[in-house]
């Protein structure tokens, strides 16, 4: 078997990221349209984190949003938009660290502590959001209107965005 380049993220960051991505992809497969989108974005994952090509790494994580956008748009109800947006961003959040941590460290030290803590925060924190997020969006809608939970996740990733730069 080939070694995994030394640019390639830890097999925990990578297993968790793609574990996450195929739980989306799972979640938003409505249609055959969402579920292509949804698989091609787990093989764009599955590909960047396998050989360590980081540039190939966003486009699957838009193939996944994308999916959660078009299955809301086909009808699925927004508990399980939140659950895949939740899994969608944990992905993301998972697979960028686990490139961090290839480029500060290598491939030679255990990296087992600061992916555990940070999959774990990071799972925490996008939680409570997302409960939170659910919350507000019955409480204001009454549970009825599925473009109010795309608005509150396009808002959320904004955040998410504006807070990681």
């Amino acid at each position: 078997m080939p070694r995994r380049p030394d640019s390639a993220p830890p097999l925990r960051s990578s297993g968790g990221a793609l574990a996450a991505a195929i739980g989306a992809a799972v979640i938003t497969a409505v249609s055959v349209p969402a579920l292509a989108m949804g698989a091609l974005g787990v093989l764009s994952l599955a590909g960047a984190l396998t050989f360590g090509v980081e540039s190939a790494y966003a486009p699957g994580i838009a193939l996944l949003a994308g999916s959660v956008v078009l299955a809301g748009v086909l009808g699925l109800k927004p508990p399980f938009l939140l659950a895949a947006a939740f899994l969608v961003l944990l992905a993301w959040d998972v697979g960028k660290h686990g490139f961090g941590i290839a480029r500060e460290v290598g491939r030679e030290p255990s990296t087992f502590r600061i992916e555990a803590v940070h999959g774990l925060s990071s799972a925490l924190v996008y939680a409570a959001g997302a409960t939170l997020g659910y919350g507000i969006y019955a409480g204001v809608t009454g549970g009825r209107s599925v473009v109010a939970l795309l608005a509150l996740l396009v808002g959320s990733v904004a955040l998410l965005f504006a807070l990681r730069t």
